[in-house]
């Protein structure tokens, strides 16, 4: 119970017991009057009565006439004439008549009548005499007024009370309220600071605290951030011509050569400086520094022509460009025109037979392994420099896989998965290594054709980006998973994988949103959907209505392909991803310093580091010597 319905109710209780105790007392003396005023009443009569029957001078029949008169004018229930010997002389009495009042309360409030007395006497000569009681309905019904009064009076009184002091404890406990909302947030692992300071000493003392602590998380995160940052752009950029370096290609090279790399062919072209020493001795090193600065610059014009295309300083004499969705024949082009405008860009002081840049143009499909990829491209580049070509460019293609299906056959299959909903969901787990724990499931989608076959999302995926397909499979997923959840994973966290191409597409989020508004209460999984870093980095507009509505329904982000490119990681902060999946060779190849920033980033703001693509136990013990236990991938079927 919060302590505002704690004091709610404390205040009610004492406003009731204050209210019964006031109207208690009130109708107690109430009460007392009534009895008193029937005793007065009677005492009159009784007094004046007696004077009148005086007059009388013992006539009965007079006396009982005027005794007649006083009754029948008044509110008694009895007046009764005794002789001096206790003899009755005469006596009216009278029923009690009905009245408006309730039994139970005459039940519970007795009233006595007193009886008043008065002697009769002509001269000195005594008579009798004179009693006379008066009539209790009369007073009930007075009382039971005054209690009706009594009642509404206190109840409006109370009422009005209540209301005064439930506004001041909202007054007072507002500070309070937004404290909860700060601890809140903080466990939450969002971090919020009060500007206002409760007038309240006490409560302005603990939002002092609080924003001293929030401060300090926030601090630590920051300082992490600006490490993280720094860290990266000496660990990927280099420095003399600001491309990316070899490190920064090979943690990034995965992301496009992935099985739903959404380019998933291209060309590499790796070219070589040579006689660089014999430029040194006629140019001296400023002028051949300058030499690469103009080759990187010619570099990045002709790789921005090709989306997603990378420009790297391999080492002092070597440069790579990946180029998606380039041909071999633009590619070779390309090569060409750089090896002719290299003659531009050399010093005519040069010997072009020592001095000459060559070139390995490598075509690479997204099947392929970071390193077949390097070693293509490198063997082509070697290849180029003993090529005696005036262009010194090589072309060098390995013989591709004969597709075992075509893409109509693949069309026909996707198409049939799409129209009969024959979309499945394999299931694999990441683990905490260190407590044997699961941490959630990973939902992949599969595909059955209409043969039966299952086709996994390594085989189809491919396929279906290009034939563009890939977004409708999606759809038809998280239709699936909303309309029929798997009753086997009740209670479990599930994650889903979405692309950037399915957040890009105009369409999605209109269906989803009307998706989750119908069946996400009622998904008996907590659900997690992981983004790409880069997705996630570039904080679109479209992203936002997404984060938006997946806060709206409970539903978390994760976040895949990590590599620590960013140039700030408060994306982070702002998102609360659950977690962060980074490949292991990735977190492998950090040094102590890059990896305790990252660490301290993700601690700071409760976000959980887990190694992906984790195969066997000796890379296990690589990542748990760095602290990291939360894996993902074959070895997981080890743990038991």
């Amino acid at each position: 119970m919060t302590l505002y319905k704690q004091l709610s109710f404390l205040v009610t209780l004492l406003l009731i017991s204050i209210f019964i105790i006031v109207l208690g007392v009130n109708f107690k003396n109430s009460t007392d009057s009534v009895q008193e005023q029937l005793y007065a009443d009677a005492k009159n009569t009784a007094t004046s009565l007696s004077l009148s029957l005086a007059s009388a001078n013992g006539n009965i029949s007079m006396m009982s006439t005027m005794i007649n008169a006083n009754f029948d004018n008044g509110s008694y229930q009895n007046i009764t004439l005794m002789d001096m010997n206790g003899e009755l002389l005469y006596e009216r009495h009278s029923e009690e008549k009905t009245i408006d009042v309730p039994n139970w309360f005459i039940e519970m409030i007795p009233i006595k009548a007193p009886v008043a007395s008065a002697n009769v006497s002509a001269g000195w000569n005594p008579i009798g005499i004179l009693n006379v009681q008066s009539s209790t309905s009369d007073a009930y019904q007075h009382l039971y007024e005054i209690l009706c009064s009594l009642a509404v009076s206190f109840s409006i009184t109370f009422v009005i009370s209540v209301v005064i002091l439930y506004i001041l404890l909202i007054v007072l406990l507002r500070p309070l309220k937004e404290i909860r909302h700060q601890a809140d947030a903080i466990s939450n692992n969002r971090f919020i600071i009060q500007e206002y300071l409760p007038y309240t000493k006490d409560f302005s003392e603990v939002v002092k605290a609080m924003n001293i602590m929030v401060k300090k998380v926030e601090d630590i995160f920051n300082k992490a951030n600006d490490a993280l940052r720094r860290q990266s752009e000496l660990m990927y950029k280099d420095e003399a011509t600001g491309l990316y370096n070899r490190k920064y290609l090979l943690n990034k090279l995965p992301e496009y050569l992935k099985i739903d790399a959404q380019i998933p062919s291209g060309v590499c072209i790796m070219l070589s400086v040579n006689g660089v020493q014999e430029a040194n001795k006629i140019l001296g090193r400023q002028k051949v520094d300058k030499l690469y600065e103009d080759i990187a610059r010619m570099l990045k014009q002709h790789s921005n022509d090709f989306e997603n295309s990378l420009v790297v300083r391999m080492n002092g004499t070597e440069f790579f460009i990946l180029l998606p969705r380039c041909s071999e024949v633009n590619g070779i082009s390309i090569a060409e025109y750089m090896s002719h405008a290299s003659d531009i860009l050399l010093s005519k002081d040069l010997d072009r037979t020592k001095t000459f840049l060559t070139f390995g143009v490598y075509e690479y499909n997204h099947k392929q392994t970071v390193s077949q990829l390097l070693s293509a491209s490198d063997y082509a580049l070697s290849q180029a420099k003993l090529f005696t070509d005036k262009t010194h460019v090589y072309f060098h293609k390995t013989e591709s896989d004969a597709e075992i299906m075509g893409k109509e056959e693949w069309r026909e299959v996707i198409d049939f998965a799409i129209q009969h909903n024959t979309i499945h969901f394999d299931t694999y787990k990441a683990v905490n290594a260190g407590t044997k724990e699961v941490i959630h499931n990973v939902l992949t989608i599969a595909i059955i054709s209409q043969d039966g076959q299952k086709y996994s999302y390594g085989k189809f995926i491919a396929p279906a980006i290009t034939l563009g397909l890939d977004i409708e499979i999606y759809k038809k997923a998280l239709v699936k998973i909303f309309k029929e959840p798997n009753a086997e994973l009740k209670g479990s966290v599930c994650s889903l994988r979405l692309s950037s191409q399915y957040l890009e597409d105009t369409l999605t989020f209109s269906e989803l949103k009307h998706l989750l508004d119908k069946y996400a209460k009622d998904l008996p999984f907590k659900l997690i959907i992981e983004l790409p870093d880069k997705a996630l980095s570039a904080d679109s507009e479209n992203l936002q209505l997404y984060k938006e509505l997946f806060e709206l329904h409970n539903i978390q982000l994760g976040v895949f392909e990590f590599i620590g490119e960013s140039e700030d990681y408060r994306y982070l902060k702002e998102l609360r991803p659950a977690y962060i999946k980074a490949e292991i060779e990735y977190l492998l190849s950090q040094t102590t310093q890059d990896l305790s920033s990252l660490q301290v980033v993700a601690d700071s703001i409760g976000i959980d580091l887990i190694a992906t693509g984790v195969m066997d136990k000796e890379s296990l013990e690589k990542l748990q010597a760095i602290r990291i236990d939360k894996v993902q991938g074959r070895v997981t079927e080890m743990l038991s």
